[in-house]
């Protein structure tokens, strides 16, 4: 019988919690970071700033840094992205870096997304291809309607935007909305109406947490093309912070759900081999892929 000696032992909690951490840095993350900040700052700005859409496409590096590496360097990576954009010299300005928060919310939630495999290609055939094809579509299409039916947007005389941007929020609809079915049925992959179901859910999460900021940092106007949908409810009678909280609602879900997308073509492009040397790799690859299988002994423990 082994006797106690009464000493307490040492809490192995912090440990682990520093190992979590640690392995999801490796070099191959670290060295993906920057490029997802230039890229996530240069197509958010031009979609924001230059075309004043409703809809931000600024977080494409920060979900696909979370889903391979994990929350926090998606978490970093949002977070930087925003702090940078707004004070680097020479690129800021923008009303941004208080969305900071936001942004590494949406790294985090991405990460989470990379741990359940949400990104994983699923092949399938039938009613179990036809089903979530269905569904991925109807979620876009139900995130996309309201945008249609604004006053400000249909009517250049009340919003004061040129004509073409109705017309080109309606492209961007129907671009999704094709863009998805044709990937989920050509490619027999039901793993779309997953990703789909992923993106409204982090888009309803991102717009909980901007109302806030918007409404009591900027007044609910922060520059960009969401403006007119704050200002369409201003009109209707709601204060600053319902209209920014019913912006986010209309436009982070399609967001969101577009941006994931653009992330899961990604990946399914891109080496099985190459995804599994990241640290969730191996959960974004299919069981049954050869060269996953191949690759395992590369991705652990490499940097």
């Amino acid at each position: 019988m082994t006797q106690s000696t009464g000493e307490p032992r040492p809490s192995a909690g912090p440990g682990l919690i520093r190992r979590w951490v640690a392995r999801q840095f490796t070099t191959r993350v670290i060295v993906m970071m920057p490029i997802a900040i230039a890229f996530n700052i240069a197509l958010g700005y031009t979609t924001q700033t230059v075309l004043k859409l409703p809809i931000y496409m600024d977080s494409i590096g920060t979900i696909l840094v979370g889903c391979l590496a994990g929350p926090i360097p998606g978490l970093l990576t949002g977070v930087l992205s925003n702090l940078i954009w707004q004070y680097a010299p020479g690129i800021g300005g923008a009303n941004i870096g208080p969305f900071a928060v936001t942004a590494g919310a949406i790294g985090f939630i991405s990460g989470i997304w990379g741990y359940l495999g949400i990104f994983r290609s699923r092949p399938a055939s039938g009613l179990r291809l036809v089903v979530p094809t269905v569904v991925a579509i109807a979620i876009i299409g139900l995130l996309a309607i309201r945008m249609y039916t604004i006053p400000q947007y249909t009517d250049p005389n009340v919003g004061n935007y040129p004509a073409w941007v109705y017309p080109a929020i309606l492209v961007i609809g129907l671009l999704a909305a094709g863009a998805v079915a044709a990937f989920v049925y050509l490619r027999r992959d039901a793993g779309g109406a997953w990703v789909a179901v992923a993106g409204a859910v982090t888009g309803l999460v991102a717009a909980l947490i901007s109302a806030p900021i918007a409404a009591y940092v900027y007044g609910g106007v922060t520059g960009g093309g969401t403006d007119v949908i704050v200002a369409a409810l201003r009109q209707g009678g709601a204060d600053v912070y319902n209209a920014s909280l019913g912006q986010g609602l209309f436009s982070d879900p399609i967001d969101k759900t577009i941006t994931c997308f653009v992330v899961f073509v990604i990946l399914s492009g891109v080496s099985t081999r190459f995804i599994s040397r990241f640290p969730l790799g191996e959960r974004l690859v299919r069981a049954d892929t050869g060269d996953a299988d191949e690759a395992e002994p590369d991705g652990k423990g490499s940097n």
